[in-house]
């Protein structure tokens, strides 16, 4: 497409537009993706959430031109580019309310009667691009509610809009997919059994109950009934399997009050909503349930586990295991506590193979049998002592030197459940030797950690006391060297600037130069020397003196490399008359090389 015809597309000007000498019909200019004239004026409406945009036209310009364009060449009004994206595709995708009424005003205008006219207008509803998406599609899927407004008063109720490629999304199961509970509303006025179908099996109430919308979940169960509730999806999650995963309380009492039989539904994995919420800690949707159907607490999943056995894993939910407390303090209840799964373990085996978050409320009660043991031959307190070495063991792995972090975590969990593990009185012993080697292992372990930091302070303070005794004594150097003049100063009343140095050439203006440089790099590290010893101790803060002391031999460091360069310049200055200046500036910038070498062998011996 010739720029200039684009460019008078875009902007709607069909005045620029005729000025071109166009011998071939309109609808023979289209670009790379088939775009034509009128797909190019209404994706370049500028719209208030794109300030920034530029190139394009207005709305009011945009839906004259096309109008224009098409009484010109009404073919354009079905045209599709690549895409099979019609004109009304691309205003419903951007929504273009006033482009959409004179593409429908165009449509029908064409027809002989209005009967033809409405028939048309379907039709070109209707069409479809390459994901099976109808004009329809487009604008739910943007919450384009006027466009849909539009779209909807041109079909009957009994117009099908049939599912797109994108996972079978029907407009209803769109609306309600992205949470738009007004287009939602729009679709069941309009349609008295609209399609709600969706992707991998699930339906329109799935989507309702996943954004935990009361008022779209009621509006979809008053026009379908109780029967949409128990449609399951391909993992077989109904409608409240995603409510009490998520922990939606409104939708779930409704899903309840339409049909208390979902309750008992399983998915694939034999779970019900209640182990879901279960184990996911959804207090709310957990409690909702049981009031409402406390029997479903006994159905057991492929694994034979109930609703308390899922609560207890803690393994991923960090916050205290509340809907766990719910079942086992209702007191109908109780049987759940003792009740094994296909393993024989029982909640507190579970609970003791997930201890990463510890509750004493929980699995306290008297009925609570401690000794049971499950197939592998295994009691509660067998396996919390297993995980517990086991949780050492990864620990020390990950770090050597934090075995006082180690030791307190592992005294914590220990003294913590052995509150739980009382038999007649008597305090189970099970694994207690095992226990006890591994924490004088770990004590063995912080007695290494304390001799390597004491050992590390004195290597540190002999380094600190070295630097500061070098410090002084180059800040001395410089202090003298700036203060006594080489060839003194300039005496005489006479003269117009008594008591200035003798020398004014270039070389002694930048002995002064680097002298001050070496001055202050040296103070600076004497005055980090009188500040590192006001830094706590390095068991509190490990780090901080030894950073503060790499920083000051970086300053004193520094200052050696401007007190050589005030040697060589003030050299310089006095013998430059002289054949043995430049060999002793040699000798002296030698210097540098030496400190370069010396630093590349020690810099692995310097402070981390």
């Amino acid at each position: 497409m010739d720029p200039k015809i684009y460019e008078a597309a875009a902007k709607g000007n069909l005045e620029a537009l005729q000025q071109y000498d166009i011998s071939h019909p309109l609808d023979e200019f289209f670009t790379v993706n088939k775009n034509t004239i009128v797909h190019i004026c209404i994706s370049s409406i500028l719209v208030e959430e794109e300030p920034l945009a530029t190139g394009g036209t207005d709305s009011a310009s945009a839906a004259n031109f096309v109008k224009d364009v098409l009484d010109k060449c009404p073919t354009l009004l079905l045209k599709a580019n690549a895409d099979n994206d019609t004109p009304l595709h691309v205003a419903a995708r951007y929504g273009h309310a006033s482009i959409v009424t004179v593409l429908i005003e165009h449509q029908k205008f064409q027809c002989q009667d209005l009967e033809s006219g409405v028939e048309a207008t379907k039709e070109m509803i209707g069409k479809l691009n390459k994901e099976r998406d109808t004009a329809l599609h487009e604008a739910i899927r943007h919450n384009h509610i006027e466009v849909v407004k539009q779209l909807l008063m041109e079909v009957d109720s009994e117009f099908s809009f049939d599912a797109n490629v994108g996972g079978s999304e029907n407009p209803l199961y769109l609306a309600a997919e992205r949470g738009f509970p007004d287009l939602v509303s729009e679709i069941l006025n309009k349609f008295e059994y609209p399609a709600y179908d969706g992707p991998l099996g699930r339906t329109a109430l799935h989507a309702a109950a996943f954004w935990g919308d009361e008022g779209m979940t009621k509006n979809i169960l008053e026009r379908y009934g109780g029967d949409l509730c128990k449609q399951a999806d391909q993992n077989g999650w109904t409608p409240l399997h995603m409510a009490a995963y998520l922990g939606c309380i409104e939708p779930t009492k409704l899903l309840l009050q339409y049909g208390r039989e979902v309750a008992y539904m399983k998915d694939a994995e034999g779970r019900t909503a209640l182990h879901i919420a279960a184990h996911c800690n959804q207090k709310e949707v957990t409690k909702e349930i049981i009031s409402m159907c406390p029997d479903c607490c006994e159905v057991v999943d492929n694994k034979g586990r109930n609703a308390l056995h899922l609560a207890v894993h803690l393994t991923k939910y960090k916050s205290p295991p509340i809907a766990a407390l719910i079942i086992q303090d209702k007191s109908s209840l109780r049987n759940l506590l003792n009740q094994k799964d296909n393993d024989g373990n029982t909640p507190l085996h579970h609970y003791c193979n997930y201890f990463n978050l510890y509750d004493e409320r929980l699995l306290n009660s008297p009925r609570v049998d401690k000794m049971v043991f499950n197939k592998k031959n295994e009691n509660a307190h067998q396996i919390y002592t297993s995980k517990s070495l086991q949780l050492y063991e990864k620990n020390k792995e990950y770090s050597r030197f934090s075995p006082i972090n180690i030791l307190q975590k592992e005294q914590s969990l220990f003294e913590a459940k052995n509150n739980s593990f009382y038999f007649n009185g008597r305090l189970l012993k099970v694994g207690y030797d095992e226990i006890e080697k591994r924490k004088t292992e770990q004590e063995a372990d912080v007695e290494e950690w304390e001799k390597w930091e004491k050992q590390k302070d004195e290597e540190e303070g002999n380094a600190a006391r070295a630097q500061l005794v070098v410090a002084a004594l180059i800040t001395t150097v410089t202090f003298a060297a700036g203060i006594n003049m080489p060839r003194g100063f300039i005496g005489g009343d006479d003269h117009p600037h008594p008591g200035s140095a003798i020398f004014k050439s270039a070389a002694f203006k930048a002995f002064i130069i680097t002298d001050a440089l070496s001055l202050m790099l040296s103070s600076s590290a004497i005055f980090l020397h009188l500040f590192i010893p006001f830094i706590p101790s390095a068991k509190s803060m490990p780090k901080e003196r030894t950073r503060f002391l790499k920083i000051a031999l970086g300053f004193l460091l520094s200052s050696m490399v401007p007190m050589v360069l005030a040697f060589v310049t003030c050299t310089y200055a006095l013998l430059e008359h002289s054949n043995i200046a430049i060999s002793t500036c040699i000798i002296c910038l030698s210097f540098f090389p030496i400190l370069v070498y010396i630093f590349k062998e020690m810099r692995w011996y310097v402070p981390n």
